[in-house]
C-alpha cells in the first residue's frame, strides 16, 4: 500500500505538472541531479534497459512532499487542505521509515495507511468529476515499454522503428493503465492473425513464435474493465519485425 501511495502521488504530479526531463518541479538542481546520477545507476545496472525511466521514479519519498509544497496552488484543488495532506504524508512517512528498517507495522497503523490510501483516490475521483472530462469515466493507456527499451503513448507507436525480434526470443511487454473510478484493470496483448494473451497483470513475458513471424506485425496491447454500464476499454498498435530463429 506505501508503493501504491508514493506512486499515486507521482501520478498526480505528473497530471499537474508533467513528466518530463525539462519539467519545472520547483526543486533544488541538487536534487535533480541526484535523481539523475540514480537513474543512471540503474540504467547501468540493467543494461540499458529500464521499464520506468521517468525522472521523478528516482526521487525519494520525501520529494514528493517537497514537490506538492512548493507548488501548492496548484494541487489545491485536488488535495483541499494542505495541513491535512502534510499529516496523512507524515504517517505513511512513519510507516514507511517502521517498514525500511524491517519492523513490522501495528494492525492499527496497517488500518490507518488504508485509509489513507482510499482517501487520496477519494479526492482524486472528486477533482475529475468536477471537470467532467473523458478521462473521469474511460480507462486510459498511459504508456507501453518493452524489454528493448522502447516506449509507446497515444498510438504514435506505429511512427517509430520497429522493433526486430527472432523466434524463440523472450519478448517483454509493460502496460501503464489507470481507471479514474479504480476499478480492476485485465490485459491483453495480441496479433490480427488470432495470437492473444490475456492476465490481470500487466507485465507480459512472450516466447516469440514462428507464427508470429513477419515483416510488418501489428502487435495489439489492451486495458479494459467489467463495466456493465457501457465499454470501458483503451488499446495501442504498434509494429514489430519478426525473423526466424537465429
Amino acid at each position: 500500500m506505501i508503493f501504491e501511495y508514493e506512486n499515486t502521488l507521482r501520478r498526480i504530479i505528473f497530471h499537474l505538472l508533467g513528466s518530463s526531463d525539462e519539467t519545472d518541479y520547483k526543486v533544488s538542481p541538487d536534487r535533480i541531479e541526484k535523481w539523475k546520477e540514480k537513474r543512471e545507476t540503474e540504467t547501468k545496472k540493467q543494461k540499458g534497459i529500464l521499464a520506468e525511466n521517468r525522472l521523478l521514479y528516482f526521487s525519494d519519498f520525501y520529494d514528493l512532499n517537497t514537490i506538492i509544497n512548493k507548488n501548492w496552488e496548484l494541487f489545491k484543488p485536488l488535495l483541499h487542505d494542505k495541513k491535512r495532506f502534510e499529516i496523512f504524508f507524515s504517517e505513511v512517512e512513519k510507516i514507511r521509515n517502521t517498514i525500511a528498517h524491517g519492523r513490522s507495522i501495528l494492525h492499527s497503523q496497517e488500518c490507518l495507511l488504508t485509509g489513507i490510501l482510499h482517501d487520496l483516490k477519494n479526492m482524486i475521483t472528486i477533482y475529475h468529476n468536477k471537470n467532467e472530462m473523458k478521462e473521469d469515466y474511460f480507462v486510459q493507456i498511459v504508456r507501453v515499454t518493452d524489454s528493448l527499451g522502447n516506449e509507446w503513448a497515444d498510438n504514435q507507436g506505429m511512427l517509430n522503428n520497429k522493433p526486430i525480434l527472432h523466434v524463440g526470443d523472450n519478448y517483454e511487454i509493460i502496460i501503464e493503465a489507470h481507471d479514474p473510478r479504480n476499478r480492476k484493470i485485465k490485459y491483453s496483448v495480441s496479433d490480427i492473425n488470432g495470437f492473444k494473451i490475456e492476465q490481470e497483470e500487466s507485465h507480459f513475458n512472450i516466447n516469440i513464435s514462428k507464427e508470429l513471424i513477419s515483416q510488418h506485425q501489428i502487435i495489439i496491447v489492451e486495458a479494459k474493465t467489467d463495466e456493465p454500464e457501457y465499454e470501458n476499454r483503451d488499446s495501442i498498435h504498434f509494429a514489430i519485425t519478426v525473423l526466424p530463429a537465429k
